[in-house]
């Protein structure tokens, strides 16, 4: 330190480093960029990536769990804006959710941001870098779909564009077409990469031969911690295991949708199985749709409650409007503990109701439960279901076992309910039961829970309780209040056999009798 305060040695370095900078090319070799500057290791399909963005106008990528995808394309962000000239080069990032855009992505830019001290500032989604004196300029900014649609994206301009669509199968197809519109120049360059979660779309065209991008596949073969590429010990410990690939193989099934997507990084292949009540694709599309309601306070809040006896597992699942919440999960033999710990997580997350599967231990549990609340004044409103009851739909489904299931299929066929928070282990739970056709009339019938037990290695409490919480009964998504019930309908029109109620029609009139009004155990 000399006597003006200076370090005259960091000074020396930082001088040393900018001569460096300026006389290293690195736009022509990000490689040696994530190295230098960016202070980090890329192991052999990573460096393809960066070199094919760096030599390719469109790069696509699909890869499985845990191999740094996301880590990856934050790193080509980061080399792409401060290999070029100030002001020069602009990024643009796009993810499903918003999440997936803050917590992933640009976290990850704003770690490298900060290790390899790249000038300028970032937030959650915003790059900016200064201009003169009191001055900023945006050069980098990430986007989840909901914020703006195709048009939203004109008017960004700059000579070098890097666009990247992380979690790609989820992003919706007019964002690619505004991808290609910003990315029009021949020095722009688009990077789209995720699992491989949907056979259909944008991406999985992108991903096949032919298709103008050029395509990098990363199973979990090619991971350094199976080839032994040699790696530094911390980057081995973030990429996908054999032993948790043998592990997923045992649960999820060597020929799952789940197991090829996020083991083996390819798009599913095969016949789907037609007897499944919620097919995996369904739902994989429904894991990209953003938790729309999460911080309404006007939203519904209703619990799923699967009570397990004998040690096996208690599941709550929240609902919030028409996304999938928290999920808790313990085991318990007392069953006045488990009340307890219930009533805790009720209390807490604020729900209007509880359904709670009344067979077996859960009529008992329940019952008290329902005294419990009462007790400390709670407005939660408890409701039994069972199962093995009567449909309200008797023609059409063998028990209301089938009829929720089926509800289930519909939510995700129609892309009705946000399963963004569900884990791979929930969805498995969710897409293995089977159902078939009892009679002649086209009755529907779900497998019994002890079957999925012994075919999935375990009980589906998770699938029991999410579904249990998004059957109203009705529909139609539950409403606050219920002079609401039937907004939005068209008395008018005909509805066919069964209404937008789910209720048998009224002879001689265009309605039909809500199937809500009844169906319900309560006291």
């Amino acid at each position: 330190m000399d006597a003006f305060g200076l370090d005259l040695g960091s000074a020396i370095t930082d001088a040393f480093d900018d001569l460096t900078k300026a006389k290293v090319d690195y736009v022509s070799d990000p490689v040696r960029w994530a190295t230098e500057r960016g202070k980090a290791h890329l192991w052999s399909k990573q460096r393809a990536i960066v070199e094919s963005v760096r030599d390719n106008r469109r790069t696509a990528v699909h890869a499985c769990h845990s191999v740094g995808k996301s880590y990856v394309a934050a790193m080509a962000a980061c080399w792409w804006i401060d290999s070029h000239a100030p002001g020069e080069a602009f990024v643009l990032s796009s993810a499903p959710t918003a999440a997936q855009v803050r917590a992933v992505l640009w976290r990850t830019i704003n770690r490298i941001h900060a290790q390899a001290e790249l000038p300028g500032r970032c937030n959650q989604v915003e790059w900016v870098l200064p201009t003169g004196e009191n001055s900023e300029e945006l050069v980098a900014i990430g986007r989840k779909p909901s914020e703006h649609s195709e048009a939203a994206f004109q008017g960004i301009h700059a000579r070098y564009v890097l666009v990247i669509l992380d979690e790609a199968s989820g992003v919706p197809e007019a964002l690619w077409t505004a991808a290609e519109s910003i990315a029009s120049n021949k020095n722009a360059r688009i990077l789209c990469i995720g699992n491989p979660d949907l056979t259909s779309g944008p991406f999985a065209d992108a991903c096949k031969p032919g298709s103008p991008y050029n395509t990098i596949h990363v199973g979990y073969q090619d991971s350094p911690a199976v080839t032994g590429e040699e790696v530094p010990q911390r980057v081995l410990d973030e990429l996908i295991s054999p032993e948790w690939v043998a592990d997923r193989k045992l649960v999820w099934g060597e020929d799952s949708a789940l197991f090829q997507a996020k083991c083996l990084g390819q798009f599913p292949k095969g016949s789907a199985d037609p007897w499944r009540v919620i097919p995996e694709e369904d739902v994989a599309r429904c894991r990209f749709i953003d938790p729309a309601y999460e911080d309404d306070p006007d939203a519904v809040r209703i619990g799923g409650l699967d009570i397990g006896g004998g040690g096996d597992r208690t599941v709550l699942v929240e609902r919030i409007g028409s996304s999938v919440g928290r999920i808790e999960s313990f085991s318990d033999r007392d069953p006045m503990a488990t009340v307890g710990k219930l009533v805790h997580f009720i209390e807490q997350w604020d729900l209007q109701k509880v359904r709670v599967d009344t067979v077996g231990i859960g009529w008992g549990v329940g019952g008290r439960l329902r005294e419990v609340l009462k007790e400390r004044g709670s407005k939660c409103l408890v409701q039994y279901m069972n199962f093995a009851n009567r449909s309200s739909q008797p023609k059409r489904f063998a028990n209301l076992r089938a009829e929720v299931y089926w509800n289930g299929r519909e939510l995700s066929r129609n892309k009705a309910w946000s399963l963004a928070k569900l884990d791979d282990d929930a969805v498995n739970e969710l897409t293995q039961p089977r159902y078939e056709i009892v009679d002649s009339s086209g009755k529907l019938r779900v497998e019994k829970k002890d079957d999925i037990r012994e075919r999935l290695g375990r009980s589906p409490d998770i699938a029991d309780a999410l579904l249990m919480a998004f059957f109203d009964g009705t529909g139609t998504p539950e409403v606050s209040d219920p002079r609401n019930a039937f907004a939005g309908t068209q008395f008018g029109q005909s509805t066919g056999s069964y209404s937008h109620f789910g209720g048998p029609r009224i002879e001689g009139l265009p309605i039909s009798i809500p199937t809500h009004l009844g169906g319900w155990q309560s006291r």
